[in-house]
């Protein structure tokens, strides 16, 4: 392979890192690795910001502590945001980097082995997202038939009318899509279905909730500033709305 082609199949990726020797140490391991290919550095929340927004990396390394803020700020101030690999000296951040949907959360000194399993777990994600339309999309987009979400209840496939579901949650790695107050099993990840229901009216209000606004009955304050949303289904189930989504959700429904 020519050294161009092997540029052109890597993936490429901004660091996000203010102590310099720990940057360098990133660099040397992800080199060695082969998959992922620097393209900046940035040490402050600003400078990071600007360089995701610049380069539209495949994936970004980001620190917890930076100048400026911590890595969390430097999400919140991008419209469209990458995969993230947070990578950090402390380990009590894992829930929340999870919850802003990070493919992986490492704690320096990270070594080459741990570095792979993160990079394997985002090629995975990448796979997923880039799967080629199979029979249940081909079955939700026949020609003349109004757009459904293809499901499966026990041995049977149901055809759901969007503007009857009422959200998607995914549990791990399924995803179940919610009419009536049953659910149903969707073979497809939740980013996937975020792309398709979008029109739909449809927005992803937290890591593993995808919501029809339609169907918002009631908003609730929830902790540490987040809101939870009510739903109008038999069970006035309740959502969690992360702080990462609330603004464009909130400017939606208008409170």
């Amino acid at each position: 392979m020519s050294e161009r082609n092997e540029r052109e199949r890597t993936m490429t990726a901004v660091l996000v890192e203010d102590e310099p020797p720990a940057r360098r140490r990133l660099r040397r391991l992800l080199e060695a690795d082969g998959r992922v290919t620097v393209v900046a550095e940035a040490d402050t929340v600003r400078d990071a910001a600007a360089k995701i927004r610049h380069h539209r990396p495949d994936v970004v390394f980001l620190d917890i502590r930076l100048p400026g803020g911590d890595g969390f700020d430097v999400l919140q101030k991008l419209d469209e945001i990458p995969p993230v690999i947070f990578v950090t000296a402390y380990d009590d951040y894992a829930v929340r980097a999870f919850e802003e949907d990070a493919v992986d959360y490492l704690v320096k000194p990270v070594d080459g082995q741990r570095l792979a399993a993160a990079l394997d777990r985002l090629e995975r994600r990448r796979e997923r997202e880039q799967v080629q339309p199979g029979l249940d999309r081909a079955v939700a987009r026949a020609p003349g038939r109004p757009f459904r979400i293809v499901a499966r209840k026990r041995n049977r496939i149901v055809l759901l009318d969007p503007a009857e579901v009422t959200h998607l949650s995914a549990d791990h790695t399924l995803v179940f899509a919610w009419s009536g107050g049953n659910s149903y099993l969707v073979p497809r990840t939740l980013q996937e279905m975020e792309g398709e229901l979008a029109a739909h009216g449809f927005r992803r209000t937290h890591r593993s909730a995808l919501v029809n606004l339609a169907h918002v009955r009631a908003v609730h304050p929830g902790a540490s500033g987040n809101f939870v949303l009510e739903l109008d289904d038999p069970e006035g189930t309740r959502v969690p709305l992360s702080r990462r989504r609330a603004r464009l959700v909130r400017e939606e429904l208008g409170f």
